[in-house]
């Protein structure tokens, strides 16, 4: 397999971060990456990158020129397709807080179809974690992203837990959800993707989020 492209250069493998998958105690299925630092990035920076990934950019491949694109496509240009906040609940600082639904539509490895909303339930300058909603309103995974800053960059841990920690009806939840949204199969596809659009960010995201502020 060939080395594959993104915007910006070659995009990082496998072999760049600490991953695996697991399951905890009550049997839910869980995939987790430890990525390398970010160089350059802080968590500041990836705070505004998130509650900034539904906007657009001018940029030519170079510089902040030329025809508008979607910023969600700086961070996969193969596999995402759009990003788009819903509802926006804020918080006391009038920051996108709890309780906003982001709706996610991208095609992971080019295999699996994403077209799911998510709802968030911590977003600050250490974690962004949402749920993923079946059907629009059942919670079927929980996604967890845990930064910090380290020497020279950012720390980033990234994880999806396939069902919810519901008393009584959490095993069923996760049994179905692992049967019909999130399989193991799929969570091995979504390793490689997050660990190819985590690197693409320091990549970027400190060019875009200097430019915004220049703005």
């Amino acid at each position: 397999m060939g080395i594959k492209m993104g915007l910006f250069g070659p995009m990082k493998t496998l072999d760049s971060a600490r991953h695996g998958i697991d399951r905890s105690d009550d049997g839910r299925l869980r995939a987790w990456i430890d990525h390398e630092p970010m160089k350059g990035v802080t968590p500041a920076m990836l705070r505004w990158w998130f509650e900034n990934i539904d906007t657009f950019s001018k940029w030519n491949g170079n510089d902040f020129d030329g025809p508008e694109v979607p910023v969600y496509r700086f961070w996969h240009p193969y596999d995402h397709i759009a990003a788009n906040w819903r509802k926006r609940v804020l918080d006391a600082q009038g920051r996108t807080g709890v309780g906003s639904v982001i709706e996610i539509q991208e095609n992971i490895g080019g295999r699996f179809e994403v077209r799911d909303c998510a709802r968030v339930t911590r977003f600050d300058d250490e974690q962004f974690n949402f749920e993923l909603l079946g059907g629009g309103f059942l919670p079927a995974a929980t996604v967890d992203h845990i930064y910090a800053p380290v020497e020279g960059g950012c720390s980033f841990y990234t994880s999806v837990t396939v069902g919810n920690d519901w008393p009584l009806l959490g095993g069923l939840v996760a049994r179905l959800a692992e049967k019909m949204l999130v399989s193991e199969e799929m969570l091995r596809a979504w390793i490689l993707h997050n660990v190819e659009e985590s690197g693409e960010t320091e990549k970027f995201v400190p060019r875009l989020y200097a430019h915004a502020q220049g703005n």
